[in-house]
């Protein structure tokens, strides 16, 4: 059993790292696709760039408070 939760928190690590990169791309394009937009108008739009970290920021502590309850034990230890 130890060799398959190491996997998994080797795999759980990696797709972390994937899901950051991506969520600094994602910005970075969100950036530029918002000052193309407000190129040309008068009137400024608000960026969904907050909304964005926001939801990650959410997503990532919903994800480990998951997994912290998954991981903990279930019961308490009784004395025999």
């Amino acid at each position: 059993m130890s060799v398959l939760s190491r996997v998994a928190l080797l795999l759980g690590v990696v797709l972390l790292l994937v899901a950051v990169f991506l969520l600094v791309k994602n910005v970075i394009d969100i950036n530029q696709l918002h000052a193309v937009a407000n190129a040309n108008r008068s009137k400024d739009f608000p960026s969904p760039t907050n909304n964005v970290l926001l939801m990650t920021g959410f997503t990532l502590a919903g994800g480990f408070l998951a997994g912290l309850g998954l991981g903990l034990p279930r019961g308490r230890r009784r004395p025999h």
